[in-house]
């Protein structure tokens, strides 16, 4: 993917692949991590003529200087005025983790914005979350400490090599993570969404949720308004992109389908 940045501190940056008339896909990332998490899944839409945005979300990457970053809700708002800024009306929306709380927030705030979400373990599904593995991650030192990090977690049985730490954390800008870290996580709870609300936007969901998370607890999955359409996965846990990239890109195609069934995705285009 290609990196577009900017020097001014209100733009977030967005690695960037492919083209075409089609609404593109917008991949948010969990916490902690960055646009290159999605390299893989946005070159194959990429390959198929679909233009596709990765944003370092507020306080992360190169947009660790956002100004007021820290709150899903600031980050939210971010995305969508820099699509406002780039003239994109209607998107695919793709988020892991509190990315996946970011994208529900914005179909929240703009739902006429988003054709489809495809929810990766999100966060802001309950209130319980796994601070201890997150905040591993944060204290990651060296390659040895982020595998080892990165280790924790996936489900035992994924082994974790160093080639898939591209992306998922970055050694710099510690003091920034870790004021969001105390915002979002310091009472070693999380705040909880809307989701009845997110439901009633009538917006294509899928929700993919693997059973041996440590993060984000698969029971969240349960219980849910009809809207969200959830698929668990055996033997998963909480890095879908890293541990089953196929089952991940089915679930965007399943969601951006039912969006085009719908007609909302070819009216969007004209």
């Amino acid at each position: 993917m290609n990196g577009a940045t900017s020097n001014d501190p209100t733009r977030l940056h967005a690695t960037e692949a492919g083209g075409g008339d089609q609404p593109p896909l917008v991949f948010l990332h969990g916490f902690d991590g960055q646009a290159e998490v999605f390299g893989p899944l946005a070159a194959a839409f990429a390959a198929e003529g679909r233009h596709c945005l990765a944003f370092d979300l507020p306080g992360h990457g190169r947009s660790r200087d956002y100004p007021g970053f820290g709150p899903p809700k600031v980050a939210a708002r971010a995305v969508i005025a820099e699509l406002q800024r780039r003239g994109i009306d209607a998107v695919h929306v793709v988020g892991h983790s509190m990315g996946g709380a970011v994208a529900c927030l914005m179909a929240l705030f703009e739902p006429a914005r988003v054709l489809s979400l495809t929810l990766l373990a999100p966060g802001g599904f309950g209130p319980e979350i796994g601070v201890a593995p997150i905040r591993k991650m944060m204290d990651a030192r060296t390659d040895e400490d982020q595998i080892a990090a990165l280790q924790g977690m996936v489900a035992q049985a994924f082994a974790v090599h160093a080639q898939a730490l591209e992306g998922l954390s970055d050694r710099e800008g510690r003091e920034e993570i870790r004021q969001v870290f105390d915002l979002l996580f310091s009472s070693g709870r999380q705040g909880v969404l809307p989701l009845g609300a997110i439901a009633d936007a009538g917006i294509p969901i899928e929700l993919l949720w693997g059973e041996a998370d440590p993060v984000t607890p698969v029971a969240q999955s349960e219980n849910l308004p009809a809207a969200f359409t959830v698929t668990r996965l055996a033997g998963v846990g909480h890095m879908l992109t890293l541990e089953v990239p196929d089952e991940t890109l089915a679930a965007i195609r399943r969601a951006m389908a039912r969006a085009a069934s719908t007609g909302t995705e070819a009216a969007s285009a004209r």
